[in-house]
């Protein structure tokens, strides 16, 4: 019989995480991260809410899943359970006229 390694596994609760204000109206709550940058959160956007810069994707390739609301890029609206991929080298403006939550993560 075969025993299950459950050395290295990384757990949270969001309800744990003490979130990061992004700006007005977009708060950050990191789920994990290691020092290299990659990043694994959850995004949670207020109704009209925008972030004020450019969302670069210099060093990493971002994946998106739209959990509740509507998440705009700054060029198309994605709706509830939505997937999308920035690759490396692309950019967006993260916002929510209707107010949403995703998750983040980038490799």
């Amino acid at each position: 019989m075969q025993l299950a390694n459950f050395n290295g596994i990384v757990s949270n609760l969001l309800d744990n995480i003490t979130p990061i204000e992004i700006t007005k109206g977009v708060s950050q709550y990191i789920l994990w991260k290691n020092n290299d940058g990659k990043l694994t959160a959850i995004y949670k956007f207020e109704k009209n809410s925008k972030l004020p810069f450019l969302d670069e994707h210099n060093l990493f390739d971002e994946h998106i899943f739209v959990i509740s609301g509507v998440f705009n890029d700054g060029n198309k609206k994605y709706k509830q359970g939505s997937f999308i991929i920035n690759p490396k080298g692309t950019s967006h403006i993260p916002q929510s006229e209707e107010g949403c939550t995703i998750l983040v993560t980038n490799e």
